[in-house]
């Protein structure tokens, strides 16, 4: 069992490949359509192919595009319009300047979802596949990726106030996948190019701060609750090794819990399989009741 935190952190496809399979909606086709419907609002993408690996990523996407949405990631969803010039200027004359939007807030998902979303990239850079740079820790959050036969890299991050997205590949390849060699990651390959830009951004001036807190509207819809980070578990009163989870509230004020196994189908097989044998040996059945963020600890039925 892994939480979709640590699925998340450490680049585990399979724990978001079955948000597909319950973790949005109980039937496939529409979870599909949820995440094909916040992609196209997103404007990730122009159109949206409906094919189920999709959800992982393969359908080509504009590094310009990813970091609107990687910025409205870290707005709680309000995404600024992304452009590639500023202005123009002919013998001295201003003769085109980028005319500056109000950011649009998404309504596929709310605040709430997003600050989650915001704290789990965060924890990418802090212990997840981006920990090489965990200096850059707590300012930045981000994601690192890395396609087939490691022929395109990447890495989107974010602060309050920039977001920078790395793509190494070769363009087009010359109409054939090439590869950038054996043992090349986003972590290896453009993270460090990511890093070397964040720095000079602050540099010259950018605010170097921690990631926000949620905001009020949020902060309104989220209970901090205390779990052991491997596994999930709840801990009642914390301690040194608590780390603090954001749930989400509703609007009676109760922590929402939504029921999820990120387990693969021959695991989920197997697990079933012995369910039914220790019944018929009528013995008492171990449980493990599995949220969204964590599993609980198993008992006896």
């Amino acid at each position: 069992m892994m939480t979709l935190r640590r699925g998340l952190e450490n680049s585990r496809n399979l724990v978001t490949a079955h948000l597909l399979d319950g973790g949005i909606d109980k039937d496939p086709a529409v979870s599909l359509k949820r995440v094909c419907d916040i992609a196209l609002e997103a404007k990730v993408y122009t159109e949206c192919i409906p094919y189920y690996p999709f959800v992982l990523g393969a359908q080509p996407v504009r590094p310009i595009d990813l970091a609107g949405f990687y910025a409205a990631v870290a707005n709680e969803g309000a995404r600024p319009t992304s452009y590639a010039l500023e202005s123009i200027e002919q013998n001295g004359q201003v003769v085109y300047r980028h005319r500056a939007e109000a950011p649009v807030q998404l309504k596929e998902a709310d605040r709430v979802a997003f600050y989650q979303l915001k704290t789990m990239l965060a924890g990418v850079v802090e212990r997840g596949t981006a920990a090489a740079a965990r200096d850059l820790a707590p300012y930045v959050g981000g994601k690192t990726g890395t396609s087939e036969d490691e022929n395109d890299t990447w890495f989107a991050g974010f602060t309050n106030d920039v977001t920078i997205v790395v793509w190494v590949g070769y363009d087009n390849a010359e109409g054939t996948r090439r590869t950038l060699g054996q043992g090349s990651t986003g972590a290896s390959v453009a993270l460090p190019i990511f890093q070397t830009i964040i720095r000079a951004a602050w540099a010259n001036g950018v605010p170097k701060v921690a990631l926000a807190p949620p905001s009020r509207e949020a902060r309104t819809f989220i209970v901090d609750v205390p779990i052991d980070l491997a596994s999930g578990t709840r801990l009642p009163r914390g301690g040194n090794h608590a780390f603090v989870e954001h749930f989400r509230l509703d609007a009676k004020g109760q922590m929402v819990e939504r029921k999820t196994r990120f387990v693969d189908a021959e695991e989920n097989a197997r697990l079933k399989e012995a369910r039914r044998q220790r019944a018929a040996r009528r013995a008492p059945t171990v449980v493990m009741q599995c949220f969204l963020f964590f599993c609980t600890t198993s008992y006896l039925r």
